[in-house]
């Protein structure tokens, strides 16, 4: 049946809530060879409202969005200031600044020179000191001089960069500043202040005293910097060995960013409602086509949309909200009503035919011991493929999705249609001694929460704490829609006779660094939001509550939208939504998933633990220079792959944001 949406519940709302008004939206623009430039560039210059960049085939310049050569009757700009007795330099002039004195000082092809009453000298380090005046490196290269509107004379230098008066006075910033990669090739000053640095490494800016890193190709079309130019609107363009990037703000608003996030979702991630990722079919450009993904976690990715568009739809009675929730919702009951298998969410589902990548018909259950596929047609849809096997991954999507659209978005008529399918789930659980099996007749890999595996099995352990959280939200949730007995008496029975209350403190409880799970700590906020809103009893809500006490202790360091609001929706505690709201900002405008390195920079320490088999940072870098990842992704991982082939929905971001704002914690 189709179902609709309808209203909700007024929100219980925290004090502390922030106002967000319009912010700076930072994006690439990148040009290459397809786009019209040919050659090496050497050099980049702005010039009336024109980009200009001189390369080893002529000079260029950029018509709206795409390059040209000058022809004949053009005169080029010049790349370098021209200055007096430039004819007896020592070299060409690559760059060069007018000192406060009068005097010139340059860097030429032949090293760094100063000019002084016509006459051209090697720059030489500073010979006089103050008391506790820092001294520049003895072994740095000056590699390019510019002069901020002040009239300080800059240095882009191989150990940072150097502020001077133009005579003796240097003072430099470097690492111990926070700079990200000090070996520089040269820097651009803007109008509004901001500072940029161009490396071998990609480019950073400083602005209100802190950096930020662009490294990769979802900024650069290459990572050796040649050039900047920075124009009157504070837009920074910058030449490399691949092409030029123009980086720029652009004025947002978190409601904005949401509806471009949203026409993501919609142009290439919901496959009939299911959502997930997608393939590209070029690196980096979607409008050349994409190919669905048939996932392991549609069920998860799908719930997190829905659970969004319900919060959405809460917050702002948006119509929009209410035909996106109402298309996810119908797919997501869709994997149990096609499964073939009364109560058993398939992981996936396609039709035979369907063009999808994911789809491997010779691939097998993860059960150790077991060569059963995973794929199998839907006994009683003919023609329906299924994934199963399906994992604890999905149930708690499944449950979090049924509980929020229920709560905030359900009529009458879909409540009894979400009722039915969770009931038939939570039976499969019930009847299978808390496991839960499908198409194998035998229970999946991860669908396991019976006490005699989570208490009693040393295999199981490590599951225990996050295994009865989960196990308890089913049945709390099953119990609130469906109106069961049999659920809420399986619940006070796990509590009482197999301690699954007591258990939920163990989740996350003395977990060192190296041993995070950030795949569970994503499924614990699945389950912990419609745990806490149901569990009234306060002598239990104390035990819940320190539990989620205890992960949030690890999780707060990782600045990270979602659980941050959640946070502050189940306790009242609203002090981290600052850092949620900068997440929020900070996430990239694209999701394209390009590589992303972090490992060589010089504001980054690592950590190495011989178990772990590689290195982690030690803090969370802003989110605009780590991998596009939903929340179940590791922030401490400093480099990653991708190649521009691949693209993930939206979904992660606008759960957080929608929940954010359902609850109050956001106002605009």
């Amino acid at each position: 049946m189709m179902i609709a949406f309808g209203s909700g519940q007024p929100a219980n709302t925290p004090s502390g809530a922030i106002r967000v008004g319009p912010f700076p939206q930072t994006a690439a623009v990148r040009y290459t060879k397809a786009d019209g430039l040919d050659g090496e560039i050497t050099a980049i210059v702005t010039a009336e409202d024109r980009v200009f960049v001189r390369t080893s085939a002529g000079v260029f310049t950029l018509d709206e969005t795409r390059w040209r050569a000058l022809n004949s009757s053009e005169t080029p700009p010049a790349f370098a200031p021209t200055l007096p007795q430039s004819d007896a330099a020592p070299g060409m002039v690559l760059s060069a600044a007018r000192t406060r004195r009068g005097d010139w000082w340059a860097v030429t092809s032949q090293g760094p020179y100063r000019l002084s009453n016509g006459t051209w000298t090697p720059l030489e380090l500073p010979r006089r000191y103050a008391i506790h005046q820092p001294m520049p490196n003895i072994d740095l290269e000056i590699r390019h001089i510019s002069a901020d509107a002040s009239g300080h004379v800059w240095l882009a230098t191989t150990f940072g960069a150097y502020v001077t008066d133009g005579a003796d006075w240097w003072q430099g910033i470097d690492r111990t500043d926070g700079m990200p990669y000090q070996v520089l090739n040269c820097l651009g000053h803007a109008p509004n202040g901001d500072l940029w640095g161009g490396t071998d490494q990609g480019v950073w800016r400083m602005r209100n005293g802190q950096f930020r890193y662009y490294w990769g190709k979802r900024w650069l079309p290459g990572n050796r910097v040649v050039g900047l130019a920075v124009d009157g609107r504070s837009r920074a363009w910058v030449a490399t060995d691949g092409g030029v990037a123009m980086i720029e703000d652009r004025t947002m608003t978190l409601p904005e960013k949401a509806a471009h996030y949203e026409d993501i979702t919609q142009a290439r991630h919901s496959r009939s409602g299911w959502v997930a990722g997608c393939r590209l079919k070029e690196p980096g450009r979607p409008e050349a086509g994409f190919v669905h993904d048939a996932s392991d976690n549609d069920g998860l990715w799908t719930a997190i949309y829905v659970a969004a568009e319900a919060f959405r739809f809460a917050a702002t009675k948006d119509e929009e909200a209410a035909r996106f929730g109402r298309t996810s919702m119908n797919a997501l009951l869709d994997l149990v009503r096609l499964s073939g298998y009364p109560g058993f969410p398939a992981r996936a589902i396609i039709r035979k035919g369907e063009t999808v990548d994911g789809y491997d018909p010779g691939e097998t259950v993860r059960v150790v011991g077991e060569s059963d596929k995973i794929w199998y047609e839907s006994p009683t849809h003919p023609g329906v493929l299924c994934k199963g096997d399906t994992s604890s991954d999905e149930l708690d999507g499944h449950y979090f999705a049924w509980y929020v659209y229920h709560e905030l978005a359900a009529t009458a008529d879909e409540k009894r249609e979400i009722a039915r399918i969770c009931r038939a789930v939570t039976d499969n659980l019930l009847k299978n001694d808390f496991t839960l099996v499908g198409h194998t007749g035998r229970k999946t890999r991860w669908g396991v929460f019976a006490p005699q595996y989570l208490n009693e099995d040393p295999a199981w352990v490590e599951e225990r704490g996050l295994n009865s959280i989960e196990m308890l939200c089913y049945l709390k949730v099953a119990h609130h829609i469906c109106g069961d007995a049999r659920f809420a008496e399986a619940y006070e029975m796990l509590i009482r006779e197999h301690h699954y209350l007591l258990n939920t403190l163990l989740y996350r409880r003395n977990t060192p660094w190296w041993a995070i799970n950030f795949s569970d700590d994503e499924l614990a906020y699945c389950v912990y939001y419609p745990l806490l809103q149901l569990e009234k009893a306060p002598d239990r809500r104390a035990i819940l509550l320190r539990s989620l006490a205890t992960t949030w202790e690890g999780l707060r360091q990782e600045d990270r939208a979602w659980y941050n609001a959640s946070y502050a929706a189940l306790t009242g505690d609203a002090a981290a939504m600052d850092r949620a709201v900068a997440c929020l900002q900070e996430w990239p405008w694209e999701l394209v998933n390009w590589a992303t390195r972090n490992s060589h920079r010089h504001d980054v320490s690592l950590r190495h633990a011989p178990m772990l088999g590689r290195a982690m940072m030690d803090r969370v870098l802003p989110w605009s220079e780590q991998r596009i990842m939903r929340w179940n992704g590791n922030p401490f991982a400093p480099d990653s792959g991708g190649d521009g082939t691949s693209e993930d929905d939206g979904g992660a971001w606008l759960v957080a944001y929608w929940m954010a704002r359902y609850h109050g914690l956001i106002e605009h």
